[in-house]
Parts: structure tokens; sequence; C-alpha cells
């Protein structure tokens, strides 16, 4: 007796043994199950000795298209929960640097965008080098960085907005454990992903209301500019192509420009549509203001396993912490105070930087472990987090403080 796939199944297809790669997901073998050695049925070949022990016993398998996993994704199954990086330095002592690639990085970015404008070509090697200044500071301390996400200029959205999920993205690849060589490439798929809003009308782009139907599908436009002006240049990657094109699908099928679904998108794809998303609902922009970041992370959370990959968001919001670097908190004492470093051994109780006194007035900043008063929780620490669009907030000034 033959085994076979259930009727009508399109995610399965007929796979020879001689041609099984790594990732591919064994959904049913050439006969039942229960005829072969294998204790589960329906597995990832995810090592060679796995794969080698199938040809041993198969002739063919019906190999799942949606469960099956790309290279990068099984290295990353692999590493998450590894050390591969250590945080050795306080994000006071890597500020400075960061700053000044931060700031450096956002005029690259902007150069891009101008020229993009222009008709011009995108000098590649130059964002790379940035990339890779960036991807130098986020594994010494990805919370410089992502604390400097915060500064938000709305005439510059697009920008600031490239430069953020570029920032978001390796941070989230270092918490994943990707080698710092793939986290550049991931930076670089962040920071180009956008590109293509510059064809577009900028008029129509920061239209305060809500857009009709048809200017909606205008909008859409901007993927397929995306991945024309990228293919210009033949030393942008493929995957900064693939995501520029594809951000805005949805694994299941709902997102444009083609509807495709979780098989068809690749892991650095991915990971740029659930940072994509994060970064706009916590920008202020013209037709909508910030919301605090626990409230992205919810609905995130919300639409796990449908528009976004699970798996992948579960890593994201843990990579973010309980409160994510930036956050607005008020401490139990009444002080205004914002999350800059976590405590990887006690998230609940970040380093914090406070900025407002008990009567939310601003003050020198003032930076506090809130470890150090757990066993007084009536003190300072964390009581609830706050709407920073209810404050006035001088970042610049604050950040004046840990330059040095």
């Amino acid at each position: 007796m033959q085994g076979g796939p259930p009727i009508n199944n399109p995610d399965l297809v007929k796979i020879s043994t001689t041609a099984l790669k790594l990732g591919m997901y064994m959904s049913h073998p050439d006969r039942p199950w229960l005829e072969t050695p294998f204790l589960f049925q329906g597995f990832v070949l995810d090592n060679e000795d796995l794969i080698n022990q199938v040809k041993r016993e198969c002739r063919f398998i019906y190999v799942d298209k949606e469960k099956s996993l790309d290279k990068t994704e099984i290295e990353m199954k692999s590493l998450t929960g590894t050390d591969r990086y250590e945080t050795n330095k306080p994000v006071e002592d890597v500020f400075h640097n960061a700053y000044i690639n931060h700031d450096s990085t956002l005029e690259d970015v902007k150069e891009i965008l101008h020229n993009i404008q222009e008709g011009k070509g995108i000098n590649v090697t130059k964002i790379r080098k940035s990339v890779k200044s960036c991807v130098i500071s986020i594994v010494e301390n990805p919370n410089a960085m992502l604390w400097l996400s915060k500064l938000r200029n709305r005439d510059q959205y697009t920008a600031e907005h490239c430069l953020n999920v570029g920032i978001l993205s390796i941070a989230m690849g270092r918490h994943l454990g990707i080698e710092q060589k793939e986290l550049e490439t991931l930076g670089l798929c962040g920071m180009l992903h956008d590109v293509g809003k510059l064809k577009l009308d900028q008029e129509l782009l920061n239209k305060p209301t809500r857009l009709t139907e048809e200017e909606f599908e205008l909008i859409k436009a901007h993927c397929r500019f995306g991945k024309e002006i990228l293919e210009e240049d033949a030393n942008v990657p493929v995957e900064a192509i693939e995501a520029a094109f594809s951000h805005h699908e949805r694994i299941d099928g709902s997102g444009y420009p083609l509807a495709r679904e979780a098989g068809a998108l690749n892991l650095y794809t991915r990971i740029i549509s659930i940072v994509d998303t994060y970064d706009a609902i916590t920008t202020n922009r013209c037709y909508d203001n910030s919301r605090p970041a626990t409230e992205a992370i919810k609905i995130l959370f919300s639409f796990r396993d449908i528009h976004f990959d699970g798996w992948l968001v579960e890593q994201f919001i843990e990579c973010l912490g309980i409160y994510p670097t930036g956050s607005l908190v008020e401490l139990h004492t009444g002080e205004g105070a914002v999350v800059i470093d976590s405590n990887k051994t006690s998230r609940l109780h970040p380093k914090v930087t406070i900025i407002l006194d008990e009567h939310k007035r601003s003050c020198n900043p003032i930076i506090v472990n809130t470890k150090d008063y757990q066993d007084n929780p009536g003190e300072r620490t964390i009581k609830r987090v706050l709407d920073e669009n209810e404050f006035e907030i001088d970042l610049q000034t604050i950040f004046s403080h840990f330059r040095v």
C-alpha cells in the first residue's frame, strides 16, 4: 500500500529523494508512515544525517512548501536561546559612538533617497559601510541605537523610517544569533525597503487624511518601484530587492503586491514586514500620532500566524523586552523615565534615565537601575507605561548628557 498526500493540498509537492535539500518539510513518505522507521509523522529535514536516512528509506517524498524553511531559518532556530553575542558594556559607555554612527547613517540614507528622486544611482558601497558601523554598535550593545531610533521628524519620515527599520532588524537578527555578515545584509534590507516611495506623488504620500481606495492602489506601487530601482544596481543583494518588493505581503496571502503566502517569503522579508509595521505604529506620521511600544506589540501579537510569522513575532517581542528601549514609563515615585538598557536576568527592572520629576516637569537626566529597588517596589520601580505624546520631551537635550 502506497501512502499519499491529502487530496487537493496545493502546498504539497512530490520530490525525488535525490533532490532533497536542507529545510524541506517531509509531510508524507512514499508509503504509509507505519511502514517506515520514522517516529514522527512530519518533520523538517534540518541536518544531512536525516536527509541521508530518508534517502535510504524512500524513493520520493511529499514536501510541504509552507512548512519548509530556508537555510537561514534553520540556523536561526538552532541558535535561538544561545549567547552568540554578549552585552559587555552599559549603554552610557557606547552611546557617544552610537550617536555619531546614527547621525552619519541617517545622512547617508537621506542622500540615497535624494539621489533616487533626482534619477541618480545608489551608492551601495557607502551605505554598506554605514550599515556595517550600525551592526558593530548594535552587536556591542543594541540599546543605544534602539533609543536613538526614537528621534523623529515628520518632515523626513521616510528617511528616518528606513533607518529605524534597519536598526530594529539588526537588533532582531542579533537576538536570533545571526552571523555578523548576515546582520549587514539584513540591515541593508531594512534601510532600502521603502526606496520605492520616492517615485510616488509626495503630496499623496503625506496626505493628512484617510486615503481613498484609488489612492491606496497608487501607494501600493511603491513595492514595484522599489524593486525596479534596486534591480538597476548589480551590487544590491537579492535579499534587499525581495524585501523592497514583498515587505507588505502577509503569510495568509492577504498582502500586496502579489498576495503571496508564507512559503514564498524568505526570512529577511518576514523580519522586515514585522519591524516595518512596528516602527510605523510607534512613529508620529502626518495622518496619525504614534502609539506606545506596548500597544504596537499587542497588535503584532494579535496578528501572529495570520499576517506575520508567529515564531518571529514572539522572538521580536522577546528581543524588545517587556519595556522596550525608549519607552516612557512612570515610576512608583511619580517620576517619568525613559528605558535605556535591559536587565537580562530581571526584565521587569530595566535601567532607566529619569527625565521628569514627580510633577512631570523636565529635570536633568538621572540614570537609575530599577533592579536596585526591586525589594522596595514602592520606590523607583516601574508603575506603568506612559503615552509620550502627552509630554514635551526634548530628546536632543537628553542625549547631550550622554555624549561625553
